[in-house]
């Protein structure tokens, strides 16, 4: 009796066997919802991203500014002072890191009368040495055509400045009249700096007025024992003037 339930189990047993060996594990699918799309066996990964760095450009380094200056002895310097790098063209020029200047000035020019040492005017030195790179024009002085008319003055103020425009078209033209270092003026300037200044308007220069302003009056130092010409501490002083002006005339160009 007991021989045969051992047998029946065994076989019992050995049939459970055989059947786990060889069935097919069933597989579970999840019931689709009514409008899904079919659901797919693809493994899904995350993808990696690698960070990226935006390129940072530096601003485009802007070229030095070019002045140009037209004028008498307060321009060119002289043995008194104001020569090479002690004259206040070069002093604005370092101070705003500009490149040159190209100064063109000799002693006693003016719009009209011309140089006892070359023969120029400031007429003529615009039109014989034309800047057309110049970011910024200067052009000072009128004092020593105190005895030419005033209808001289204007016709010969108006074609400097219409010559700088034309080999300058994009340059900004800064007039500066004429100087004079003591508390009274003479009669004969005032004319001369109106003229002048109406010319500059005309031209739509910009237009300064040292006689209005006092430019080195009360100035001890500024002008040599000649009681005329600027030493190095009077082109010092007139640097202190223009290089305000000039720096505003620069913040207004156009790049290039």
């Amino acid at each position: 009796m007991i021989a045969a339930v051992l047998l029946v189990t065994g076989l019992l047993v050995a049939g459970a066997a055989w059947h786990a060996s060889n069935r097919t594990i069933p597989t579970y699918e999840p019931p689709v919802r009514a409008g899904a799309p079919p659901s797919t066996t693809t493994p899904t990964t995350t993808p990696t991203t690698t960070p990226t760095t935006t390129p940072t450009t530096q601003p485009p380094v802007d070229r030095a500014p070019v002045l140009a200056v037209y004028g008498d002895w307060y321009v060119s310097g002289t043995d008194e002072g104001g020569s090479g790098a002690a004259g206040w063209p070069a002093i604005v020029s370092q101070r705003l890191g500009a490149a040159g200047p190209s100064v063109h000035a000799v002693p006693d020019a003016g719009y009209v009368t011309a140089s006892a040492v070359t023969g120029d005017t400031i007429v003529s030195l615009v039109e014989d040495a034309p800047e057309p790179a110049a970011d910024v024009t200067i052009v000072f002085g009128g004092r020593n055509d105190y005895a030419a008319a005033p209808a001289e003055i204007a016709a010969a103020a108006t074609r400097t400045f219409a010559a700088i425009r034309a080999a300058a078209p994009q340059t900004r033209l800064l007039v500066i009249g004429p100087v004079w270092p003591e508390e009274v003026v003479p009669p004969e300037l005032p004319p001369v700096r109106d003229v002048i200044r109406q010319a500059a308007a005309a031209s739509g220069a910009a237009f300064v007025d040292p006689l209005a302003e006092r430019w080195l009056v009360d100035s001890p130092g500024a002008i040599s024992t000649d009681d005329i010409s600027p030493t190095d501490e009077g082109h010092l002083r007139l640097t202190d003037r223009i290089e305000p002006l000039v720096r505003r005339l620069l913040a207004d160009r156009a790049p290039r």
